[in-house]
């Protein structure tokens, strides 16, 4: 597997709503308005690419990918029913998460990361979630297949979101299928979304699921999709810090594992 993008976050203006037919436009923001009221993240800083940072004053960002039933309507609720496991993790209170809240808090991150998947720039990132893929999670709440999905404490408390795109490769240089990893951090929970998609032509074969890099992550991350265990506990044994072997930096580097490097399937 080598990196082959960063995500691009710039806003477009699509024809549909991401997750159905109607027109796109709601303005709808990149981070629900109740966090902002709850604490101040202060300036956002924003990378586009290779391009040089930006300070955004406005740390209210908003999005124009979806339409107004979706945004006041179910992914709403979405934001309502985590809204007391988020507010707990901003207050770095320790809680576990049983069988239905591990669902829920997924079904949150996946939505988000969609969202943020949305708004790349489509001239050099293609979106990674098809449209079926967006519409069936909005009927149905039911995830792509390859789905996984964590959860971090980050020591500090910020206000991001950073993604990677990767390409999985047999030995030789072909190309078997992509990736994307979406890692989120509010206040001092860190959650990462990762998904890949095999090519339509390799399918039938018995791929086994990308592995990240090297690290610590069963100390560092919780896993809450898909479900292993009845209840877990937030936060994680280990926290992520500003830096060191345990900075917030390598949960976002997870799945960069080198240019080049080749996947091994199983037989």
């Amino acid at each position: 597997m080598h990196s082959e993008s960063s995500l691009c976050y710039v806003p477009h203006m699509p024809p549909d709503c991401l997750f159905c037919n109607n027109s796109a436009g709601s303005q709808e923001h990149l981070w629900a308005a109740w966090i902002h009221k709850r604490e101040d993240f202060g300036p956002l800083k924003v990378t586009i690419g290779n391009s040089k940072q930006e300070i955004r004053n406005d740390p209210e960002q908003k999005i124009d990918t979806v339409c107004g039933d979706c945004n006041n309507g179910w992914m709403s609720r979405i934001e309502n029913k985590n809204k007391p496991i988020i507010a707990c993790t901003l207050q770095d209170l320790t809680i576990p998460l049983d069988r239905q809240q591990q669902t829920l808090l997924s079904n949150w991150a996946l939505k988000t990361a969609m969202v943020f998947d949305s708004v790349k720039n489509p001239e050099s990132n293609p979106r990674f979630y098809l449209k079926s893929d967006c519409v069936i999670f909005r009927q149905q709440r039911i995830m792509p297949n390859r789905v996984r999905i964590w959860i971090g404490r980050y020591s500090l408390s910020s206000l991001g979101a950073y993604g990677t795109d990767v390409a999985i490769v047999f030995p030789g240089d072909s190309k078997i299928g992509i990736g994307t990893a979406t890692t989120i951090v509010i206040g001092h929970l860190a959650a990462q979304v990762f998904a890949m998609r095999v090519n339509p032509e390799h399918r039938s074969k018995e791929i086994a699921d990308v592995q990240p890099k090297t690290g610590d992550w069963d100390d560092m991350l919780v896993q809450i999709w898909p479900i292993t265990k009845q209840s877990v506990i937030w936060p994680s044994k280990i926290p992520f810090r500003n830096g060191g072997p345990h900075g917030i930096a390598t949960l976002m580097d997870r799945w960069r594992i080198g240019i080049g490097v080749p996947y091994t399937p199983t037989a």
